[in-house]
């Protein structure tokens, strides 16, 4: 398979998903696919970690699990020290879900908010992806918080996106009728 014409067709197909700068230097394993759209799972980190002050640059990790015959995004993230006693984590994790849906149309499944330096690294420092979904499913973090959509919220979460991507279609329409004038 000829990776890099998938990431050129992907570049020319989803510009608006996918940062050029950061797809020539991903991997393909570090692409997720989340409701047939292709997302850089660096890029879906930068947002979060700037979505909210107590969080960790270069300390989150972004994945997809399947639940449910669908692939979900999940999130990690590790939170600074001065913030763990003073954690809101109903607001962090609202900041997180607003971010990345307002800027990618995504809608998360599950946040983990962790202690300063609990994430899996491999022997180069990098963060291990692979040993955080594993982690993850089965559910052996010792976090500070663990979020998970439930039934209700997934149809409310459901109505949101949809929305969201009926204005994100609109938009898109009047960009390409006012390109075309």
């Amino acid at each position: 398979m000829n990776y890099l014409v998938l990431i050129e067709n992907a570049q020319k197909e989803l510009p608006h998903l996918v940062n050029e700068s950061n797809l020539k230097q991903e991997s393909i394993k570090n692409i997720i696919s989340i409701r047939g759209c292709n997302h850089c799972t660096q890029t879906i980190e930068q947002c979060v970690k700037q979505s909210h002050p107590s969080l960790r640059p270069n300390a989150g990790v972004a994945f997809s699990v399947e639940v449910n015959d669908k692939e979900r995004l999940v999130v990690v993230q590790e939170v600074k020290k001065t913030y763990s006693r003073i954690l809101n984590v109903d607001e962090v994790i609202k900041a997180i879900r607003t971010a990345l849906l307002e800027e990618y149309g995504l809608q998360i499944y599950a946040v983990v908010l962790l202690k300063t330096g609990s994430l899996p690294k491999k022997s180069d420092r990098k963060i291990d992806r692979h040993a955080c979904q594993r982690a993850f499913l089965n559910a052996s973090w010792d976090a500070i918080h663990t979020w998970t959509i439930n039934p209700q919220q997934d149809l409310q979460q459901l109505q949101i996106d949809v929305n969201a991507l009926l204005e994100n279609v609109q938009m898109y329409v009047q960009q390409a009728q006012f390109k075309v004038s």
